[in-house]
């Protein structure tokens, strides 16, 4: 999933994915016989015209190498084991997912994800303590920049391109926030790899998309331990599936016969990262798993640059908040002659009352399949009750919920037909030079992620 200002993602992936990086696994003790590394090609079949012709898929170019069987693999069985001294956990190289209280901050108050990317940069080079070169294989193998509208990449005007306002704010705050945190480290002098301020700004950012897009959550017995995370040589390398992925990652003790600084749970055995399969995988078929369970195209699109094809989790935000909705729905809905129905006031005080029973972070999204939040039915249930009592109120709660679809779709700066349009001339274009190339894939993931919210909005319109 990366791509430089002159090289393709797929060019970069497939560079990255090298024998070094194999054997660099291999004499760390990770369990590989069981698989390999191959050009993992996409069927581009995202977006067809109106011929039934592939106009191209942004994930095309996010595509590189994925892991693929070698041999039949029974349902529940072992498929790989990396050890965590081979991992870059919270905890520091080579150490098993930790408290924070045991973790060197870069910053006070740095999360789990900031603290693996510190660590990754120490990997890298700079820390005199420890030497780089034995994670050099991995580092090299990383992507040399995820190309997602929060790894700095991106210009204001190809972020805005996204056109969904949550997205763009989401960016917005990530993008603030790690440059503020760049800031902070950067004027402790402590700088894996030295170099000015903007040097390590541009690294801290390469650190934290690398976090973002690869590193998984794990429990630090495998069980209920609080789930953390850490970059998983070679699991990383395993590509992204929504539904049904074939194998699955875990935590599993096996024969302590490897280092006695491996993580323990005795002394007879340690705690290794294993995927196992989550069915009868055939061989030649490709290892998937899931990044982020049922998480919508936000996560993938804003951090990890890509969206892998249709997302059945995926969701839009109908309304910020309860309070929100009740205004939304006073103004909205009048009487013949255009006056209120409901008084705007009383609404303010039952939207207060729903979110009191609701509880905090809910959020009012609308999913496929018609998968409202069931706090906003509600809400809608109860006014429609109140205004029309001879009319089904989960009948008329749907009319409002569609209603405001409406609003939302009219609301773009362009329609599903200009985007879809732009997508056909763009898969007719010729090539372009490295730079102008760069900005229409970045531009292509925008249009291709905002297509997708325009049809989740229109299938319940239509539905």
């Amino acid at each position: 999933i990366a791509r430089t200002a002159r090289t393709t993602r797929r060019e970069m992936a497939q560079a990255s994915a090298s024998a070094p990086f194999v054997q660099w696994c291999t004499s760390r003790g990770c369990d590989l016989r069981k698989m390999d590394l191959r050009d993992s090609p996409r069927d581009s079949k995202d977006f067809v015209n109106d011929a039934g012709e592939a106009i191209g898929s942004a994930d095309d170019a996010a595509r590189g190498r994925g892991v693929y069987a070698v041999v039949d693999i029974k349902e529940g069985e072992r498929v790989l084991t990396v050890p965590y001294s081979a991992c870059i956990s919270q905890a520091g190289l080579g150490k098993g997912a930790g408290s924070l209280a045991d973790a060197k901050l870069p910053f006070e108050n740095a999360t789990p994800a900031e603290c693996v990317a510190w660590h990754l940069l120490v990997a890298r080079g700079g820390d005199a303590s420890t030497n780089q070169d034995t994670w050099k294989p991995y580092v090299d193998a990383l992507p040399a920049a995820v190309d997602s509208p929060t790894s700095g990449l991106w210009d204001r005007k190809e972020v805005a391109e996204l056109q969904i306002g949550e997205a763009v704010f989401k960016a917005a705050l990530t993008l603030g926030k790690d440059a503020k945190n760049a800031r902070t480290i950067a004027a402790s002098g402590a700088l894996p790899g030295g170099g000015d301020e903007r040097d390590f700004a541009e690294r801290w950012a390469w650190a934290l998309s690398c976090v973002r897009s690869r590193a998984i959550e794990l429990s630090s017995d495998g069980q209920s331990g609080a789930t953390q995370a850490m970059l998983v040589p070679f699991v990383d390398m395993l590509n992204h599936k929504h539904v049904d992925p074939n194998v699955e990652w875990t935590t599993v003790a096996v024969a302590n016969d490897e280092s006695p600084d491996e993580t323990t749970v005795d002394a007879k055995q340690k705690l290794v990262v294993a995927l196992l399969a989550r069915r009868d995988v055939r061989a030649g078929e490709e290892l998937t798993i899931s990044y982020a369970t049922q998480s919508s195209l936000d996560e993938f699109c804003l951090y990890m640059g890509f969206l892998g094809g249709h997302n059945p989790f995926d969701s839009v935000e109908l309304f910020k908040t309860t309070a929100h909705a009740a205004a939304w729905y006073a103004e909205a809905f009048k009487s013949e002659s255009g006056d209120a129905v409901v008084d705007k006031n009383k609404a303010a005080a039952v939207a207060s009352l729903f979110a009191r029973r609701a509880g905090p972070g809910v959020e009012l999204r609308l999913g496929w399949g018609g998968r409202v939040a069931d706090v906003l039915v509600d809400m809608l249930v109860y006014f429609n009750k109140q205004i029309m009592p001879d009319d089904d109120p989960h009948t008329m709660a749907a009319h409002a919920v569609r209603v405001r679809c409406s609003e939302l779709v009219a609301a773009f700066p362009t329609s599903a037909e200009e985007d879809l349009a732009w997508l056909e001339k763009q898969s007719r274009a010729s090539d372009a030079d490295a730079e102008t190339r760069g900005r229409n894939e970045r531009r292509k993931l925008a249009v291709e992620y905002r297509l997708r919210k325009k049809a989740l909005l229109q299938h319940f319109i239509e539905a």
